[in-house]
């Protein structure tokens, strides 16, 4: 089968190469009954675009890193999931192909992150920053456009989109305290990412507003691992009494809590009440179904990669943010 070029796509609707060109590439304005014929051709004939040759053309690589969490995260991780799910929808209707990097970088040693800049990119998404993120650091200084995914230090001169995290754990614990719960655990995040900062104001805000008191020896913070929030938990069980609820940042952390749980023959929810932050696919087919904080995780992928494709085509100049909002769904754990 002969190979299909430009010119192919070209000689089926009877116009220039270059006219295909613009159409597809978005160059320039073509009217749009024949853009939807070269469209069309294009489907019919499968022409593939030789990547190559465009990037040659226009100086660009077409092409996204996504900095994501540490590899033992991304494995239990289905929010994660659906961040890539919204990314992966959002660069295939633009056109761009992505590079995933994991985070290894070494916190005890002190390495250097390896930023696989050897390969070019257009631009990068960064997930879940740290405080004074090395990552953000080294993409400014290569100067290369970003989008956090979560919320930087520097809000101001920054594009970034998250979940209003602390709206949503106000709305939590608030909920949780209408019910009649007064000592709620909140398994947070490691205290060296910026979102476990919004979770903990969102809590002690709603304790505020009720008039109640709070305290931080309710905080714990664990690793973003099924095994670490049950173990850390069960010791938890052990130290602080009266407690009635739970809420966690991460469904799997839930699903480690519960096991605790179970293990203790503490019933949920009419013992301990348990909600968690995400909403996966695991809060619905856990037994039993986990109540769970709604992040919109697709929403929050698929508008940072288009905030980064406008970033990079600079159809967005000065540094803006989207802010998800965040709502609870109720199951049998509360």
């Amino acid at each position: 089968m002969p190979k299909v070029t430009i010119e192919t796509v070209a000689n089926r609707v009877g116009v220039s190469a270059a006219t295909v060109s613009y159409a597809l590439s978005g160059k320039r304005k073509i009217s749009q009954e024949v853009t939807d014929k070269i469209l069309k051709a294009v489907e019919e004939l499968d022409y593939r675009p030789n990547i190559t040759a465009r990037n040659l053309a226009s100086s660009k690589t077409w092409t996204v890193g996504l900095y994501a969490s540490p590899t033992q995260n991304i494995r239990e991780d289905y929010f994660f999931n659906n961040i890539l799910a919204g990314v992966l929808d959002v660069l295939h209707e633009k056109k761009y192909q992505i590079h995933l990097y994991a985070d290894y970088l070494d916190e005890n040693n002190k390495d250097h992150p390896d930023l696989n800049l050897t390969q070019p990119i257009d631009g990068a998404l960064i997930m879940n920053p740290r405080i004074n993120d090395v990552y953000i650091q080294h993409i400014i200084q290569c100067k290369i456009p970003y989008v956090v995914i979560g919320t930087p230090d520097d809000r101001e001169n920054s594009f970034y989109v998250d979940a209003d995290l602390t709206a949503g754990y106000y709305a939590a614990v608030n909920y949780l305290i209408k019910k009649g719960h007064r000592k709620i655990i909140l398994m947070n995040g490691s205290a060296k990412y910026t979102q476990s900062e919004k979770r903990e104001a969102g809590s002690a805000m709603a304790y505020h507003d009720n008039g109640l008191n709070y305290s931080n020896d309710w905080i714990l913070n664990v690793q973003m691992l099924e095994e670490e929030g049950y173990r850390v938990f069960k010791q938890t069980i052990e130290k602080i009494s009266d407690f009635t609820a739970v809420i966690t940042f991460n469904d799997t952390i839930a699903v480690g809590v519960l096991r605790a749980l179970k293990e203790k023959n503490i019933h949920v929810p009419g013992k301990v009440a348990v909600i968690s932050a995400g909403n996966t696919m695991i809060t619905r087919i856990h037994a039993p179904s986990i109540t769970s904080l709604d992040m919109n995780s697709y929403e929050i992928g698929s508008k940072a990669a288009e905030l980064l494709v406008d970033v990079i085509e600079k159809k967005r100049i000065q540094p803006s943010h989207t802010i998800i909002q965040t709502h609870l769904v109720e199951r049998e754990s509360t």
